[in-house]
């Protein structure tokens, strides 16, 4: 009797653990465009893929992380295949450019060609830059910080990014080069469009995001299953509306176009959550025409 009653209390916090994990799981973010054209995103049911100039999806082998970033110039090139407990170089050592990615913090490559990414543990939310020699120092730090899901450098070398901590909306603020702190723009959400609720169970309505050379930003609203366009006057308009079961979660800029990274969140039935999540991406064209250019099947 005593035994049957310990298998079932460890029976019942394995379904709460595997529970807790699928409300705190959620698809990654991360999309980033080199010179080339050649587009990278993330695929955390696999790894990472890239599309060449020919529309051609090939599987880089990588871990399935999460969000990504972009070393155009390569100053990371030299680094360890995983390096700084959070990353890992995807691309061949000494290449350039280098596609990183991160398994637990969004991240990007600032103007200066360092990696800043946001560490947002409860304990101490912070802003920070680490170095090509793996140097890193706080940029900024405090509560505002625990809850940021997505950041991409300004034109100006400032920091973007979207903090999703409120349940009814998400800021997207700037952290000037200075240190000084700024919002954008709120971004109320509502959850829009039909099937099954978008690919998030936590408040983070809004994820990855991109500024231009005009200081306009693109932000992923997963929770509105839309992507926005927000002028650095915080007046904020709707470019994209996802249909069905699919939701977007990160975006890219080149040449002018937007490129978008979506998932369908169809229910993970009898198969690994990471797996049961399918990625794709969108381009929306300079004159508003979107274009499907990959869908990864399973």
């Amino acid at each position: 009797m005593r035994t049957s009653i310990v298998v079932r209390i460890l029976f019942g916090l394995v379904l709460c653990l595997l529970f807790a994990l699928q409300a705190y799981a959620h698809p990654g973010s991360g999309i980033v465009v080199n010179k080339q054209g050649e587009i990278f995103f993330t695929d955390t049911g696999r790894g990472v893929w890239k599309i060449d100039r020919q529309g051609k999806l090939t599987y880089l082998p990588a871990s399935r992380f999460h969000w990504m970033a972009l070393d155009e110039a390569g100053s990371f090139a030299g680094s360890r295949k995983s390096f700084g407990e959070w990353f890992e170089r995807v691309s061949p050592e000494n290449s350039i450019p280098i596609i990183i990615t991160c398994s637990d913090f969004p991240c990007t490559i600032g103007r200066d060609g360092n990696l800043y990414y946001a560490d947002t543990r409860p304990a101490a939310p912070r802003i920070i830059r680490r170095t090509p020699d793996g140097s890193e120092s706080i940029v900024a730090a405090g509560e505002m910080f625990q809850n940021v899901s997505g950041i991409a450098p300004g034109p100006d070398g400032s920091l973007y990014i979207t903090d999703a901590g409120r349940p009814d909306a998400s800021v997207i603020r700037k952290i000037a080069m200075d240190g000084t702190i700024s919002a954008i723009a709120k971004v109320h959400v509502s959850k829009s469009g039909t099937g099954n609720p978008p690919p998030e169970t936590e408040v983070s309505h809004c994820r990855g995001l991109v500024v231009d050379s005009s200081g306009v930003t693109y932000v992923a609203a997963t929770g509105s299953r839309a992507v926005l366009r927000i002028t650095p006057q915080g007046k904020v308009s709707g470019i994209l509306q996802s249909e069905g079961s699919w939701s977007p979660t990160g975006v890219t800029l080149f040449e002018g176009e937007v490129y978008v990274l979506e998932w369908s969140d169809s229910p993970a039935s009898q198969t690994e959550v990471r797996e049961a999540w399918v990625p794709r991406v969108r381009k929306i064209g300079r004159d508003g025409m979107i274009t499907t250019l990959a869908t990864v099947s399973r």
